[in-house]
C-alpha cells in the first residue's frame, strides 16, 4: 500500500471511534491488532481496544475527536490528535463533572496490506486531570 493509502486508514480509524461504528472498525483492524497505551501495564487486542474507546465515549458523550496531523514512513503513520468532549459519566472512576475537557495525544499505527496491527498510544492524561478539577499543580513559589 501507498503511503498516502495508509494516512487514510489511519485517519480513517480516528473517524470510525468518534461514529462507534465497531462492524467497519472489525475491519479496518487486523484480528491481531495490540495496542500499546502509555500506562496501562499491558497491551490491548483488538477487543479490549474497542470497549476502552467506548468507554471514553460514554464518560464523555459528545466525544470528538480531531486530526490535526498525520506523518508517515513506510508502514507507520504518527497521528497528532485533539479529543474535546464534555465529562457527562463515569470515567476511570471519576464521577460526571460536567466539565469541557480538551487534550493532546499522539498514537502511531503500523499497517500492513490495508490493516491497522498495531498501535503506540500517548495522550495528554495529566491535563485531563487537571481539567477535571482531580490534580492541581502546586502554587508557585513566590519570587
Amino acid at each position: 500500500m501507498s503511503i498516502e493509502n495508509n494516512k487514510a486508514i489511519a485517519r480513517q480509524l480516528t473517524e470510525l471511534l468518534d461514529q462507534g461504528n465497531v462492524d467497519k472498525l472489525m475491519t479496518l483492524l487486523s484480528p491481531d491488532f495490540v495496542s500499546h497505551f502509555a500506562g496501562l501495564p499491558q497491551p490491548l487486542n483488538r477487543e479490549q481496544y474497542i470497549q476502552v474507546n467506548r468507554s471514553a465515549k460514554a464518560a464523555f458523550s459528545d466525544l470528538i475527536r480531531t486530526v490535526d496531523d498525520l506523518i508517515a514512513e513506510a508502514d507507520k503513520v504518527a497521528v497528532r490528535i485533539t479529543a474535546r468532549g464534555t465529562h457527562t459519566g463515569v470515567f476511570q472512576g471519576i464521577a460526571a463533572t460536567g466539565r469541557q475537557t480538551e487534550i493532546t495525544g499522539i498514537a502511531i499505527r503500523r499497517i500492513i496490506e490495508g490493516k491497522i496491527v498495531e498501535e503506540w498510544v500517548i495522550n495528554d492524561q495529566l491535563g485531563l486531570l487537571q481539567q477535571l478539577g482531580i490534580f492541581h499543580l502546586p502554587a508557585q513559589a513566590n519570587s
